[in-house]
């Protein structure tokens, strides 16, 4: 199993700039078709103006992101002993509000309690001695010639897609019997419909929920609020866990240290999180997976053995896709090879019955 899960992996890392390629023609095709039409341009020369509106527009703004979260890495690296100075002033303001309770307790629980702090600070300590931003940064320069030939092969792709794909889908068509073609279009309808609807649901909610904190954290002015938010969010997608396992525990911290405002301001961007996706979810999401809640819970607990907890959001987009390969019917020869094997123990049994029975009598 984890040599098939390897090499699954390895084939699409390879196919990764053609894979994303054609995702990408998928959604700029008929941005190409209308500029041809409109224009009257060549249909080589409005793919290479749709090509560079995307790689502009895209681009731009996911190099904005990551050098400002490559900026704000460095400043939590270099501004960590403050950092850590503040974290046991935190804690030890924390702690000796409850200094009193804690001491009438027994001795086991207070050790345990102090344990616990020691083992988070070891932690903490262990990761930063870990971490080695400048050799990573290094990593990163060495691997730039690879990322780049990527990147080249990801538009060149890309621009061929969108610029030919006429003849791309008529020499698919050609080599491709009529009956698989079908299955094929059927197949692609349904994962669009459950896969397409739930990634996209997940993505347009977490992006609302990375707006509401940020734009909470900034008023705050919380430190590195960009990768605090974008790491909040994240873990709001996150089924069972959502944005409270990490604002309403920041906010019982503020209010103990005596940090008020801060207290109420986490709770404010929890429950305005909390209230638009009660609000948004339902209506984003709508039927678009049609899986009942017991499938979901077993599909999540599932990908968690498998994948730990990548799994829980793995596990509800394996079962999608199973589900829409089971509705195109390409399960239908494994099923009826099953219900015949099954038949044909079900006959045997019952021979075997009938003959002990006749034995009997």
């Amino acid at each position: 199993m984890p040599s098939i899960m390897y090499f699954f992996a390895f084939s699409l890392w390879i196919m990764l700039p053609f894979i994303l390629a054609y995702l990408v023609s998928i959604l700029v095709s008929n941005m190409a078709d209308g500029i041809q039409k409109r224009f009257k341009l060549p249909r080589n020369i409005s793919a290479i103006i749709v090509i560079f509106l995307f790689v502009g527009v895209v681009g731009g703004i996911l190099t904005g992101v990551v050098w400002k979260i490559v900026d704000e890495l460095k400043q939590i690296y270099e501004n960590f002993p403050i950092i850590y100075v503040k974290i046991q002033n935190s804690w030890l303001q924390f702690s000796g509000k409850f200094d009193d309770i804690i001491k009438t307790m027994p001795q086991n629980v207070q050790d345990s309690v102090n344990g616990l702090y020691d083992q988070f600070m070891d932690w903490i300590a262990k990761v930063v001695a870990n971490a080695k931003f400048l050799e990573t940064a290094g990593d990163f320069a060495k691997k730039l010639p690879s990322i780049l030939i990527s990147i080249i092969t990801f538009i060149l792709s890309l621009y061929f897609m969108v610029s030919d794909s006429k003849n791309i889908d008529e020499m698919i068509k050609k080599h491709i019997p009529k009956s698989v073609q079908q299955r094929a279009s059927l197949l692609k309808t349904e994962i669009k419909k459950y896969l397409g609807g739930y990634l996209k649901a997940q993505l347009v909610l977490m992006c609302i929920s990375f707006l509401i904190i940020l734009i909470g954290f900034l008023i705050l002015r919380v430190e590195y609020a960009l990768i605090l938010a974008l790491a909040i969010a994240i873990f709001d997608a996150l089924p069972f866990f959502g944005s409270g396992a990490v604002l309403i525990p920041s906010a019982l911290v503020n209010f103990v240290s005596g940090n008020i405002s801060k207290g109420i301001g986490c709770l404010i961007i929890y429950l305005s999180v909390l209230l638009m996706r009660q609000l948004i979810e339902p209506k984003i999401v709508g039927k678009n997976i049609g899986m009942h809640p017991l499938l979901t819970l077993m599909s999540m607990y599932a990908g968690y053995r498998i994948f730990s907890i990548g799994g829980l959001i793995l596990g509800p987009l394996v079962i999608t896709i199973i589900i829409s390969f089971y509705k195109v019917g390409i399960f239908d020869g494994i099923i009826k090879f099953v219900k015949t094997v099954f038949l044909k123990i079900k006959k045997e049994i019952i021979n075997i019955q009938k003959s002990f029975y006749d034995e009997g009598e």
